[in-house]
């Protein structure tokens, strides 16, 4: 788990990015051009998300994500959507598709070392994960199709 600690904290400093959910408050959808009471914005330049009328918490995820894949390549990095795992010999592999296809079933081998299960860099220096970790959709979930998922989601895991 990747947590800051209370030195890290206090010495922070200024944010890289900032994020504004205010998912329970709809947007003005008669505004010019709005055609829903949800908006998810990205501004680059002032480094600022905006989220409204969405309580679905992988908005902010998959914002950052965004961000991640427009910075990544001016520093000569890949950003993947993608699942990773690593051998025990050094050997990593990357699993590809669209949300829902697989990737977190694959990623989580019990043989391989889990490196991540939706967002990766691939750079000079190899592969490493974005989250920090796995972000496993529940819907839908089983016990029986995906009993990996199904028990690392349990409290005591």
């Amino acid at each position: 788990c990747i947590r800051p600690t209370p030195e890290e904290l206090e010495n922070f400093g200024t944010p890289d990015f900032t994020i504004y959910n205010a998912g329970q408050f709809p947007c003005n959808r008669y505004t010019h051009y709005m055609t829903s009471s949800t908006s998810i914005d990205l501004n680059l330049a002032r480094r600022e998300m905006v989220i409204l009328g969405t309580q679905y918490a992988g908005e902010m995820k998959k914002g950052l994500f965004s961000v991640m894949h427009y910075l990544m390549p001016k520093r000569q990095i890949l950003s993947l959507h993608s699942g990773s795992n690593m051998g025990k010999d050094g050997d990593v592999a990357l699993f590809f598709g669209l949300s829902g296809t697989g990737k977190t079933t694959l990623s989580t081998d019990h043989n391989r070392y889990l490196i991540g299960d939706d967002e990766h860099c691939w750079s000079e220096n190899g592969v490493s994960n974005i989250e920090g970790g796995c972000y496993a959709k529940c819907i839908d979930l089983s016990k029986e199709k995906e009993p990996d998922i199904y028990h690392a989601i349990k409290f005591g895991a």
